[in-house]
């Protein structure tokens, strides 16, 4: 094998470690109400489908450009492994506290460029009602007494996939105080995760960490590129 023919090799090996960059959802493409051409899955069973990851729980804060409070809640979010392909499902729930003064009218997820995404949301919970166990479960909840569902969600950029609340010809849609969203959920062709970002926004933008997808090689792909910069030495020391 000559330096070219190895040089080939290695760009081989990492075009087929890296992930469909196509995706049920499309950048610039949406699922859900009109005017989007698709509606929006509610996977009921999606609970049994997964194994939990990782989680994380944070207290949100939104404030306008004066420093206006204009809501505070709860913003959960989990990793789960999909025990059907082995590839992970990302889940989210925001709970808008009573004595907000605004609605949630979008939450956006980043980042998940050149992965395959697809969105719904479920009405089953997903961890069980008292969360816990090692690591930490994020407690999402389903038995809210108001509780709403996506009308939409749409990738407007590469990396970001977010889900709308209500819209100017349904306002009654969004996430009003006292009201917490179902689980939304983003399935991806990912293997492992990363650190993300989510934000609510209304008036005001909270953002706060979470998790992505991230694309780490395999062991076989390790062993390949290995073999294939040994071949190179090989290759070169001949040569000279």
């Amino acid at each position: 094998m000559n330096i070219k023919q190895t040089l080939f090799f290695l760009v081989g090996t990492f075009a087929l470690s890296a992930p469909l960059s196509a995706g049920l959802i499309a950048t610039g493409q949406c699922a859900g109400v009109s005017p989007c051409t698709a509606v929006l899955d509610n996977w009921a069973t999606i609970a049994n489908l997964g194994t939990f990851l990782d989680g994380v729980t944070h207290s949100v804060t939104g404030q306008d450009s004066l420093g206006q409070i204009l809501y505070t809640g709860t913003l959960r979010s989990a990793v789960y492994r999909n025990s059907l392909n082995n590839q992970l499902d990302f889940y989210y729930q925001f709970v808008n506290n009573p004595t907000s003064l605004d609605a949630i009218s979008r939450i956006t997820m980043t980042s998940f460029g050149a992965f395959t995404t697809d969105v719904g949301y479920t009405t089953q919970d997903i961890d069980g009602t008292s969360g816990g166990g090692s690591p930490v479960k994020s407690n999402f909840v389903q038995n809210a007494t108001l509780m709403q569902a996506p009308s939409l969600a749409n990738r407007p950029s590469q990396g970001t996939v977010g889900f709308n609340f209500g819209s100017g010809s349904a306002p009654a849609d969004a996430i009003d105080p006292g009201e917490t969203t179902r689980i939304l959920v983003i399935r991806t062709n990912a293997l492992a995760y990363t650190t993300g970002a989510t934000s609510t926004l209304n008036g005001a933008v909270a953002t706060y960490q979470t998790f992505a997808p991230t694309n780490i090689p395999e062991p076989g792909t390790y062993a390949l590129m290995g073999a294939g910069l040994v071949a190179l030495g090989l290759a070169h020391r001949k040569q000279r």
